[in-house]
C-alpha cells in the first residue's frame, strides 16, 4: 500500500461487546496498518463507546454528539445509519421514566478529509438495499481505490480535533 490521500480515519469500538473481541481486533489492526504504511495521514481510535448512551451520559464521552454528526452526513448524502445505529426510547418497569437512547454498533469508522467528514461506516442508502460496511471502507483504502470515496459528499464539521478518548498514533 502507498500513501494516496490526506484522509484521517477515526475508529470507534464498543467496549462492552462480548464475543466480538477478535473481529474488533482485526478491524483495529487494519486501521493501524493504514496509518503505519502511510495510506492515510492519521488514525485515531476510541474503544470506550458503550452499547447504549443517553444525552445525559454523553457529557462524559460525546458519543451522542458524534452520532449526530454522523447523522448529518447521512442526511446530506441520502443515507441512513440504521440498522447499525439505532435511536429509540427506553423505559423502566414500574416507573414513568422514559429516556431517548442511541444504540451503537460494535464498530464504526469515520473518514475525514481535512475539516470535512467524507464518509461514515456502516451506513445504508435510504431504501435499505445498499449497505456499506467498515470492511468495505478498509478494502477501498487497502486496494488504493480512494476514488471510491467520491460517491459520498463531504460535510464540513465544526471541530478540528476528534472526539476521542484514546489515540492510536
Amino acid at each position: 500500500m502507498t500513501s494516496t490521500t490526506d484522509y484521517r480515519v477515526e475508529l470507534y469500538l464498543r467496549g462492552d461487546t462480548y464475543g466480538s473481541y477478535d473481529r474488533q481486533n482485526r478491524i483495529l489492526q487494519r486501521v493501524e496498518n493504514l496509518g503505519a504504511e502511510g495510506v492515510v495521514a492519521d488514525t485515531d481510535v476510541d474503544a470506550s463507546w458503550q452499547r447504549i448512551r443517553t444525552p445525559e451520559q454523553d457529557s462524559r464521552d460525546e458519543a451522542v454528539r458524534t452520532y449526530e454528526e454522523f447523522g448529518e452526513w447521512a442526511r446530506e448524502n441520502g443515507y441512513r445509519l440504521e440498522p447499525a445505529f439505532e435511536r429509540r426510547q427506553r423505559s423502566y418497569i414500574g416507573t414513568d421514566v422514559v429516556q431517548d437512547v442511541v444504540v451503537f454498533p460494535m464498530a464504526s469508522l469515520a473518514v475525514y478529509a481535512e475539516s470535512d467528514l467524507q464518509a461514515v461506516f456502516p451506513c445504508a442508502d435510504e431504501s435499505g438495499e445498499i449497505h456499506f460496511s467498515v470492511q468495505d471502507c478498509l478494502d477501498a483504502f487497502e486496494d488504493e481505490e480512494t476514488d471510491w470515496f467520491e460517491q459520498f459528499a463531504p460535510v464540513t464539521v465544526d471541530r478540528a480535533e476528534p472526539r476521542l478518548s484514546v489515540s492510536a498514533d
